[in-house]
């Protein structure tokens, strides 16, 4: 990705992670994954960001969630960080895996390749919620999670297949949906 790319894609993160006007609360989760990161970059990272504040991090080189902010640092156990840790270096396998078998979906070989995820919830002003679950490839739209029909829509004709198994495993569309609607509202007001 040319640096005007990775400029646009950080100001779109970026707006993404503060969320909009009118959202009293939001929890967001960014993974990127780089296959060509520079020199001495961690090729794998995680970002949470509670009301456009980033609360932990994760990379491919300290290989630890960690809390970003204080009140994270005080009101979690080391069972937490320890279960949390865990979850993300298995999260970072399967990005691992991700970037070694959609690249040959596209016909590439070697270069430079990049997943994005971002998900999470919002709680808004009337009480109600919702939940996001949006995959991203070189920069562009791969796929994404309809919680209401617990349908993917798929942005490529590359990512069909990718529909196609996640669908098929008709209890992963249930889960994405229980953790947006249930799981991830229950974390965002404990945080």
């Amino acid at each position: 990705m040319g640096t005007c790319g990775a400029l646009r894609l950080g100001l779109l993160l970026l707006g993404a992670a503060c969320g909009a006007a009118g959202e009293p609360h939001s929890m967001r989760y960014f993974y990127t994954a780089m296959t060509d990161p520079g020199p001495g970059l961690p090729w794998f990272v995680i970002a949470g960001y509670v009301d456009g504040e980033i609360f932990v991090h994760y990379d491919s080189t300290a290989r630890r969630l960690v809390p970003r902010t204080e009140w994270m640092a005080a009101n979690m156990d080391q069972q937490y960080w320890d279960g949390q840790t865990e979850i993300s270096q298995s999260t970072e396998q399967t990005n691992r895996w991700n970037l070694d078998n959609v690249p040959k979906r596209f016909n590439q070989s070697g270069g430079s390749n990049t997943r994005q995820q971002m998900y999470g919830c919002d709680i808004l002003e009337d009480g109600t919620t919702r939940g996001y679950n949006q995959v991203a490839y070189n920069g562009r739209d791969f796929i994404a999670f309809d919680k209401d029909t617990k349908t993917f829509t798929a942005a490529v004709p590359e990512a069909v297949p990718t529909k196609r198994k996640w669908e098929g495993e008709g209890s992963f569309a249930e889960r994405l949906k229980y953790y947006l609607e249930e799981t991830c509202v229950q974390w965002l007001q404990r945080y």
